[in-house]
């Protein structure tokens, strides 16, 4: 049997077929690929932050009148989305629409006129006209949010946006309830 010694050299060899340097400029090389493909995708990701555009803020909205009669009801109805039986009363508001479907609504005093709020979630819709017909309107929701018995709610989702959406429209609403999916507005963007 023959025997065979292994010895390390970290010299560079002459008959080696892949030298030191040649590694090392290897290395670079792929060091710089790496290097350049991150910043293009923070170039990416910057690019997509700066197309970000603000379609609506606002500061003020109507609490729902409520339906007490058949003429209330004919004015609760806002693009076709009915609002409760109840008036609702608001005391601030602030929100806005993104380009990007971000939605956010900060609450404060939604409540029934004894100046309780009896839901414990809230969400936001955004109304977009329909081209067709100016009476009715598509609804995009944000997910439900928390709120309290004062009326406060900190309501911070996305909406899906169509293509084109024409005279948008935000509104406080209740979750969806048993026969009504879409829910009861409770305020709206106006004064």
């Amino acid at each position: 049997m023959k025997e065979s010694r292994c010895f390390l050299n970290s010299a560079p060899s002459n008959r080696s077929p892949i030298g030191w340097r040649s590694i090392t400029r290897l290395v670079s090389a792929g060091l710089a690929i790496f290097a350049l493909a991150g910043s293009m995708v923070a170039q990416d990701q910057y690019e997509d932050a700066a197309t970000i555009k603000t379609i609506l803020t606002f500061g003020t909205m109507i609490g729902d009148p409520g339906n007490g009669t058949p003429a209330a009801k004919a004015q609760n109805v806002i693009r076709g989305y009915l609002g409760p039986d109840s008036p609702w009363l608001i005391s601030s508001v602030q929100g806005s629409l993104k380009s990007n479907g971000a939605l956010t609504v900060t609450v404060r005093g939604l409540v029934l006129p004894g100046g309780t709020n009896p839901v414990p979630f809230f969400r936001a819709a955004l109304s977009c006209q329909d081209p067709a017909n100016s009476t009715k309107g598509k609804l995009f929701f944000t997910k439900t949010f928390l709120a309290d018995a004062a009326g406060n709610s900190n309501i911070a989702g996305t909406v899906s946006l169509p293509s084109h959406c024409i005279a948008p429209i935000v509104l406080v609403t209740s979750p969806a309830v048993t026969g009504n999916s879409a829910g009861f507005w409770f305020a709206v963007t106006g004064r």
